[in-house]
């Protein structure tokens, strides 16, 4: 049997929270023998998903992270019950253009400004990503990562 994690957090709208969060699930990751860039990967997701929420979600005043660890995956949610988002509002934006032609701008390919960055990196690290309204009105955030093991964690793995 493989061992399973399940992790339920609720916790204050302040910035203060994200750093308490990360250091939590890296401890958690690598306390189950998660490789230490998997564990960059993930930490970087929860990092940009909670301070969309600071930061976007002005009218609530906590939001609750679910992490949930089986098998070869994690799986963050990331929720709000703030304001109830439309729908329409969550289509994925294309990324900036690279290179000389990332000043000029191209028809079709929204320049991103600072705001909007997070969801590109959580979009680029994540092998899933899934934005929805909360049933409670808000937005949810889930993203699932494919995880890397060290050698040392086969143990943990055996079935």
């Amino acid at each position: 049997m493989s061992i399973a994690l399940r992790l339920v957090l609720h916790l204050p709208r302040d910035a203060a929270t994200v750093p308490l969060v990360r250091r939590l699930l890296d401890q958690a990751l690598r306390t189950l023998g998660v490789a230490d860039g998997c564990r960059d990967d993930v930490g970087l997701i929860l990092t940009e998903a909670c301070a969309n929420v600071i930061e976007h979600a002005l009218e609530i005043d906590d939001y609750e992270i679910v992490i949930e660890v089986s098998g070869e995956r994690c799986v963050l949610h990331v929720v709000n019950a703030g304001s109830l988002v439309d729908a329409s509002l969550l289509a994925p934006v294309s990324p900036a253009p690279a290179g000389p032609a990332a000043d000029a701008e191209m028809p079709g390919e929204p320049v991103l400004d600072e705001h909007g960055r997070g969801l590109h990196i959580i979009r680029s690290l994540a092998d899933e990503l899934y934005l929805t309204p909360s049933l409670t009105g808000g937005l949810l955030l889930q993203a699932v990562i494919s995880l890397r093991w060290t050698a040392d964690a086969e143990v943990w793995q055996r079935h």
